[in-house]
């Protein structure tokens, strides 16, 4: 199992888009390099090679998945960001 980390409400993290190669399925949805995104909530290190799995907002509020089986993305896409709110 694993367990999700929702940021708590003090912090706010974003993930900016550094590598956004398709994946060899045909995706639904797709993330663009350079953009910055809000993390709604990622996984603890799966593996070295894999990172975290990382659960992505839009603009509008609404998650990104790239296909019904794939809810995430992998952090090794991202750059992460933390900022503390007062």
């Amino acid at each position: 199992m694993v367990n999700l980390i929702y940021p708590p409400n003090y912090m706010a993290v974003y993930a900016k888009c550094i590598d956004a190669t398709l994946p060899s399925f045909d995706p639904e949805e797709w993330i663009k390099e350079g953009h910055v995104y809000i993390v709604k909530h990622f996984t603890e290190p799966l593996n070295q090679e894999e990172g975290m799995a990382v659960t992505i907002i839009d603009e509008e509020g609404e998650e990104i998945h790239p296909s019904p089986s794939h809810w995430s993305f992998s952090s090794n896409r991202f750059e992460l960001f933390s900022i503390f709110l007062n």
